[in-house]
């Protein structure tokens, strides 16, 4: 699959014109990681996007006593790191690779620079990113609840 047909089948970008996807897959940078590679940690400054294109990635919580929790496990189509782009604040959760991984991110200034460029465009993505945090925090609510309580 090309960068292309990622993006368009990506929630964030599903019903745009192949117009709308160049532009916005100009912004994009590709990166490949090795297995067991962190992407990013808790507490680290969000910066990114990330599409999964080929790979797999296990999101993560640490415990207070250092323990992991999985939350999501991760691979081609997917994307996390979606905080990233609508504030300046640090990482909620851990990202490594499992496999040999292949990604395409959007970095949060790259973002703003599309919202500039293509205002229609950005604010699709934004709603897509509101429905998507609404999915998943409804999916999650019962395993965060157990975590918090035990």
């Amino acid at each position: 699959m090309d960068n292309l047909e990622l993006l368009e089948k990506t929630l964030f970008f599903k019903g745009c014109t192949k117009e709308e996807l160049e532009l916005a897959l100009g912004l994009f940078q590709e990166r490949q990681v090795k297995p067991n590679t962190i992407i990013f940690t808790e507490k680290m400054s969000a910066e990114a996007l990330y599409i999964i294109k080929n790979g797999a990635v296990r999101i993560s919580l640490t415990s207070e006593e250092g323990e992991d929790f999985q939350l999501l496990f991760l691979g081609p189509g997917d994307f996390f790191g979606e905080l990233a782009l609508l504030q300046e604040e640090t990482r909620l959760v851990n990202a490594r690779t499992i496999t040999q991984t292949d990604l395409v991110y959007l970095s949060r200034k790259d973002f703003h620079a599309l919202i500039d460029l293509e205002p229609r465009l950005g604010s699709r993505v934004l709603l897509a990113i509101g429905k998507l945090l609404s999915m998943r925090i409804n999916a999650y609510r019962d395993k965060l609840k157990e975590m918090l309580l035990s």
